[in-house]
């Protein structure tokens, strides 16, 4: 006679896991009845994908692609799905994304990894003043070359590129990377995944309305500024306060206005959002950044689905009327926890 035994069901617990990843610190928090190896499969991925799409190191696919010679470039699928993500995203915000601004990035100075650059900037953002942003919109010129000159084909693999277009996934690629690791977790229980403010939190932790986040303050790091629950929601920041520095004199950062190929003349100095996927709110923070804040704050209230959080050059706290109930602290002069 066979007698047939029921498998031990696992307690429900807290597990907690990090590791340093394309450059920045990666976070992991899951409520589940999951064995902890299945976040090990989370740092495998974003080992992964960073020998794929990093623009640091001359042995990944996005280097190779980037020094072929404009002929036809045979691609991973990984590589193929990343590029497409960032043309799409391109073509959604009329090019005020763009993937390809590479060698203006580069030119402002920012050539290596971020450690690596001189960063004897001031302390606080050199910052035009409110007014900018709608006085520039008609003076602006294109650069030779944008996404609209890459092309990809699915069917033989191939990206398609002139010899002088370079890209750099940055921002996007960590977000989008955060996303496919978000899909390996999905189903296993409350999750909050943080790859250097780059968020995505599934569902709530047990008893709670949402995962508590702080949004670092801009101009104080050791302080806060706004504090919301983010339910089944991602998050991400954009901020020219963090990445500066001194090239000829000048105060540069990493944050390039693909329709002059300089960095970005804003009056916003940080932008959060919260939206459905990580990669979406790094694309639409970065496009509100550019647009300025009384700008940027338009856009953003004009796409569904999107809330935004601006601070300001004059230290105001702007945000869309969508995001108010999440918010449970706006405090523009900061806060300690």
């Amino acid at each position: 006679m066979m007698r047939l035994t029921t498998p031990t069901q696992q307690p429900w617990r807290w597990t907690g896991y990090s590791f340093r990843a394309m450059n920045t610190k990666v976070q992991t928090w899951l409520y589940s009845q999951t064995d902890s190896a299945v976040l090990l499969d989370v740092q495998r991925l974003f080992a992964s994908f960073e020998k794929r799409l990093s623009r640091f190191d001359p042995q990944s696919e996005l280097s190779r692609l980037n020094t072929a010679a404009g002929e036809a470039f045979q691609a991973s699928p990984i590589l193929l799905d990343a590029l497409e993500a960032a043309l799409l995203a391109a073509e959604a915000t009329g090019g005020l994304y763009d993937p390809t601004t590479l060698p203006a990035l580069e030119q402002a100075g920012y050539d290596r990894s971020f450690e690596y650059i001189n960063q004897a900037a001031p302390s606080t953002p050199v910052l035009p003043d409110s007014r900018f942003a709608a006085n520039q919109l008609n003076r602006i010129s294109q650069p030779s070359y944008t996404y609209r000159s890459v092309t990809l084909n699915r069917a033989k693999r191939e990206v398609y590129k002139p010899a002088g277009v370079r890209l750099d996934l940055g921002g996007m690629g960590k977000g989008w990377t955060v996303d496919r690791a978000a899909d390996k977790l999905h189903g296993l229980g409350p999750f909050l995944l943080n790859a250097g403010g780059d968020i995505f939190a599934y569902h709530s932790p047990p008893g709670q309305k949402g995962w508590e986040i702080d949004l670092v303050h801009p101009l104080q790091p050791e302080a806060n500024m706004a504090r919301l629950l983010l339910h089944h929601r991602a998050l991400a920041t954009s901020t020219i306060a963090k990445r500066r520095w001194q090239r000829q004199g000048q105060t540069m950062h990493h944050l390039i206005d693909p329709r002059t190929g300089q960095p970005a003349q804003t009056d916003a100095v940080s932008v959060s959002v919260v939206a459905d996927r990580t990669m979406t709110a790094e694309i639409y923070a970065k496009v509100a950044l550019i647009l300025g804040a009384e700008l940027g704050l338009a856009y953003l209230q004009s796409l569904p689905t999107i809330e935004g959080l601006i601070f300001t050059a004059d230290s105001q706290i702007l945000f869309t009327p969508g995001l108010a109930p999440l918010l449970e602290r706006v405090e523009p002069a900061g806060y300690l926890n």
